[in-house]
């Protein structure tokens, strides 16, 4: 179990490493390689990521199908609670942490679709396979617009900006509301087929873009740091990939919840900095410098961790 979970988890983060990286070395070296993230950014959250949510959420969310689904949304939100609380507190106690709105969104917020997609396929049969990815959905429910909220507010406090009330209201945000009205009330049939067709390839866009997203952040910030500016990526690696995680197989192996809600207690906790923070970064390099770092350390971290927190998980239930 361990080595197939290692195995698994190095091959699904070299693999979003090695798309990202070849992706955004394409515009490396051309006229637009200043504006090509920016670019990209804004099509990732106006158009591509909204519609994959729309989708999913209009296709796949049948509430009185699972029984207590609310639980697991909520499981995401408090996760997230968990590692703000975690970070505020280091950074109550260690003054030398730089851009400390950056270090702290990058505990909070976490890989929680595109590993976990990776890595299934190692811990589930076929059968469980559908029913762990309609948890997925289900977990990550709440986490977007909580990240396209909270989120954009800590990454704009980081450079001095305000939160303005047009910040929440954004196509993500809407594109979920949307989504759980047409799917809770079964008004799916109800919208031609013409409409969902473009949406749902839009929707397929997302994985990739965030790839080339990450990869560019990398690319063009990982060369110019220095030694002294991975102190910080080092100390969120081990808060996010070893601490929180810990804390979580802790309280699952002490109050043993159900076997699904146990699993994504422990496979939330123990995935990498979220990649999709490289989406709504601000154009500043000292920033970018410093969530490359997050963002690489933490997800070469969860190589060991996830196979490690996994294997626990697995001989718990």
């Amino acid at each position: 179990m361990f080595f197939e979970l290692f195995v698994s988890t190095l091959v699904g983060i070299l693999k979003v490493f090695f798309i990202g990286i070849i992706g955004a070395s394409i515009f490396y070296g051309t006229k637009i390689k200043e504006s090509y993230l920016d670019v990209l950014s804004a099509f990732f959250v106006r158009i591509a990521l909204p519609c994959l949510i729309f989708k999913n959420l209009a296709t796949n969310f049948r509430p009185g199908e699972i029984y207590h689904w609310w639980i697991f949304p909520l499981l995401g939100i408090s996760l997230f609670f968990a590692g703000g609380i975690l970070a505020y507190a280091y950074t109550k106690m260690d003054s030398s942490v730089k851009h400390r709105e950056i270090f702290i969104s990058s505990v909070v917020f976490h890989n929680s679709i595109i590993l976990p997609l990776a890595i299934a396929p190692v811990l589930f049969s076929p059968e469980k396979l559908e029913t762990f990815l309609s948890y997925l959905f289900l977990y990550n429910l709440l986490t977007v617009p909580a990240f396209f909220t909270a989120g954009v507010w800590l990454m704009k406090s980081a450079v001095g900006e305000k939160m303005s009330i047009t910040n929440f209201v954004n196509p993500p945000n809407a594109a979920t509301i949307l989504g759980l009205a047409v799917g809770g009330f079964g008004l799916l049939p109800y919208i031609p087929e013409y409409f969902m067709e473009p949406v749902s390839m839009f929707g397929s866009l997302t994985t990739p873009i965030s790839m080339i997203i990450v990869g560019g952040i990398i690319i063009t910030s990982i060369p110019k740091v220095k030694g002294g500016d991975w102190a910080d990526p080092i100390k969120v690696m081990i808060l996010k990939s070893f601490v929180l995680p810990s804390i979580a197989c802790a309280l699952v192996c002490l109050y043993r919840p159900s076997e699904n809600v146990g699993l994504f207690i422990i496979i939330g906790a123990s995935m990498p900095v979220g990649s999709t923070l490289a989406v709504i970064c601000p154009a500043n390099e000292s920033i970018r410098k410093q969530l490359a770092g997050n963002i690489l350390l933490s997800s070469l971290a969860s190589i060991f961790a996830v196979a490690i927190f996994m294997s626990i998980y697995s001989t718990v239930y």
